[in-house]
């Protein structure tokens, strides 16, 4: 069974939610990546949940499979966000 989190991103402070985004990663020990246009990629260290893309501005989803604490950290991590622009969240 899957479970699967909606979000969509308009972050006004990038730069400063890259840096944030990096030093979270760095401290769960996962890989944090930058697309060329600009999206994060988040990598965590578990292969059955999904990576997390976040876009500057735009929507995705990833599937956690509700695999803890990976769901719990992914919407931290979105609602964190929140600190640098707006995110809305919907958990299916």
């Amino acid at each position: 069974m899957g479970y699967t989190i909606y979000y969509k991103t308009n972050v006004d402070k990038w730069e400063g939610a890259i840096a944030f985004l990096s030093r979270v990663c760095k401290g769960l020990r996962w890989n944090f990546k930058i697309r060329a246009r600009g999206d994060v990629i988040i990598i965590p260290d578990f292969k059955k949940v999904e990576i997390l893309v976040i876009p500057k501005k735009g929507s995705g989803f990833v599937k956690t499979y509700g695999i803890e604490p990976y769901t719990t950290l992914y919407l931290l991590i979105l609602h964190s966000l929140n600190a640098f622009g707006s995110v809305e969240i919907i958990e299916d």
